[in-house]
């Protein structure tokens, strides 16, 4: 008979790394396009925005009303993912930058204001995972990578920012994970990237508290690709991804788009230094 508290451990592995930027999946379970949510004509600054939740993100501000300038690494989706909001009447621009490099996300930042004439939002998403591995045989540079692309992504994406932010009196909403809020195994790069995204959220919101806010999102299983491949990795199924939450099911690019957008807006003036969880339920 199979061990149940090992097999529970190998599906919290798993869903633990359920997030990320991936493709897109639209929100395909019958909601209608949402009101502008209070951020029409603002500027919003998006990272690693080519697919999946930075994909979703770019579009819903772009139909609420907002200018959205994000960045990507892959250039022709890049700039499919402009064409296409612009061919819905939205207002977007694509800038080619590498998180990872201090001087790529400093030019971004700078041509966004140079363009738009400010920044008034920013949502820190651009993130990687890599395959499962117990600490011994993590391999040394994917776990440069992890923290290279998910810290430090976002802690130069926020240096850069929070001088035109403060100026704006905006918000800052970045990219963390339930892998970052739960210790899970085999994962040990990807769950310390994400838990220090939520010291560092935390940190700045102490900061800069009376000058802009900052929050975090903590997405569980959400539709992407990274979701597909945590399937074929464990060889496990969406029901057994899903059993520890009490929704049980996954959730949907749109849905995580739809909290960055709330948490920008005026609707959550008050909301800062908060770490919210968007994962059906959480797991015990």
């Amino acid at each position: 008979m199979e061990d149940q508290s090992t097999r529970r451990a190998f599906i919290r592995s798993a869903l633990a790394t359920g997030v990320g930027v991936a493709s897109l999946t639209t929100a395909a379970q019958g909601q209608s396009h949402p009101s502008s949510g209070g951020v029409s004509g603002k500027v919003v600054l998006i990272t690693g925005a080519t697919s999946g939740i930075g994909r979703a993100t770019a579009e819903l501000f772009a139909r609420s009303g907002a200018r959205v300038a994000f960045c990507g690494r892959r250039e022709a989706l890049g700039k499919e993912v402009e064409a296409l909001i612009r061919a819905d009447g939205g207002d977007a621009r694509y800038f080619k930058a590498d998180v990872r490099d201090e001087a790529q996300v400093a030019e971004f930042v700078r041509a966004t204001v140079s363009v738009y004439g400010g920044i008034e939002i920013a949502f820190n998403n651009a993130g990687v995972d890599r395959p499962p591995a117990t600490i011994a045989d993590t391999d040394t540079s994917a776990f440069d990578e992890l923290i290279s692309t998910n810290l430090r992504g976002v802690f130069l994406a926020m240096k850069h920012e929070i001088p035109h932010l403060v100026r704006s009196r905006g918000a800052i909403v970045n990219m963390a994970s339930i892998g970052g809020r739960h210790a899970f195994p085999n994962i040990v790069g990807y769950g310390a990237s994400k838990a220090a995204v939520i010291h560092m959220t935390r940190s700045a919101a102490q900061e800069f508290g009376r000058d802009l806010r900052v929050n975090a999102i903590a997405p569980g299983p959400i539709e992407t690709a990274m979701l597909e491949r945590v399937r074929q990795q464990w060889g496990v199924t969406t029901d057994q991804l899903v059993a520890g939450y009490p929704a049980k099911r996954v959730g949907t690019v749109e849905e995580v788009a739809q909290l960055v957008l709330w948490l920008s807006s005026p609707a959550a003036s008050y909301v800062s230094g908060q770490v919210i969880g968007i994962d059906g339920g959480d797991l015990p």
